[in-house]
C-alpha cells in the first residue's frame, strides 16, 4: 500500500492525519480531513491528488500543461521526463497604422518685442552724520516692450478725398499643431519568458 496512516489527531472541526506516502521513495506528511472520514480510505481515494502536490512542492515554479486523455499526475510526470522545463512564452505586439495627419494653422498679428530703457525715481531716507536726510535715487532700467505691428493705409471719404490714415494689424500664420507621417501597421512578437529549466526541489518531511 503506498498510503500509511501513523497516527491522527482529533480537532475542533476535523481531524489531522499523519502519514507516509511512497512515492519516489517514503516522505512523511500530514493533512486534515473531514473529521468522521476514515483515513486510510480518505487518502487513499486522493492518492494521486497527493502526489501531484509532492511534486508540486519539489517543483515549486513548474508550469505543466494539461495533457490530452492524462490525468494531473500523468502530465506532471510527463512534463518531468521530457525535462522539467517551462516552455517559452512569447507575445505578439501590434502597433496599428497611423494616416497622415496634416499640420493645423493659425493666424494672429505680428509682435515685435524691443527693449526700452526709461529712469525710475524712488525716494529714500538715509542717515548722514546723525542727520537723517531724504534722497532720491534715480536709476536707468531696461523693460521689454511688446509692440503689435500695424499696416498704416490712407483713409478716404465716400467722395474718394484723403481724410487721414488707417492701420490694419499686420497678420501672420502660424503652426497650432504638427503634421503627423503616416506608419504603417507593425507586428513583433517578443519573449515574455524564454524556455527554462526548473530545478527539484529535495522534500522535507513533516512530522507530528
Amino acid at each position: 500500500m503506498a498510503i500509511t496512516i501513523n497516527s491522527t489527531r482529533e480537532n475542533d472541526n476535523d481531524q489531522t492525519v499523519f502519514f507516509s506516502i511512497d512515492y519516489e521513495g517514503a516522505k512523511s506528511w500530514h493533512g486534515d480531513i473531514p473529521k468522521d472520514a476514515d483515513p486510510q480510505e480518505f487518502l487513499d481515494a486522493k492518492e494521486d491528488t497527493l502526489k501531484v502536490e509532492i511534486l508540486r512542492k519539489q517543483y515549486p515554479s513548474a508550469d505543466v500543461s494539461q495533457l490530452e486523455d492524462k490525468t494531473a499526475l500523468e502530465s506532471f510526470e510527463a512534463w518531468i521526463a521530457n525535462g522539467a522545463k517551462n516552455a517559452e512564452i512569447t507575445e505578439t505586439i501590434t502597433t496599428p497604422a497611423q494616416p497622415a495627419v496634416d499640420a493645423v494653422m493659425g493666424e494672429r498679428q505680428v509682435v515685435v518685442s524691443s527693449e526700452e530703457e526709461s529712469e525710475v525715481s524712488t525716494t529714500e531716507i538715509v542717515e548722514v552724520d546723525g542727520k537723517f536726510v531724504e534722497k532720491t535715487v534715480t536709476e536707468t532700467v531696461t523693460k521689454t516692450v511688446s509692440t503689435p505691428q500695424v499696416v498704416t493705409h490712407k483713409l478716404y471719404n465716400d467722395a474718394g478725398e484723403e481724410i487721414g490714415e488707417h492701420e490694419v494689424p499686420l497678420m501672420e500664420s502660424y503652426e497650432i499643431t504638427p503634421a503627423v507621417e503616416s506608419v504603417e501597421e507593425k507586428s513583433e512578437t517578443v519573449i515574455v519568458r524564454p524556455e527554462s529549466v526548473v530545478e527539484k526541489v529535495a522534500w522535507k518531511d513533516t512530522a507530528e
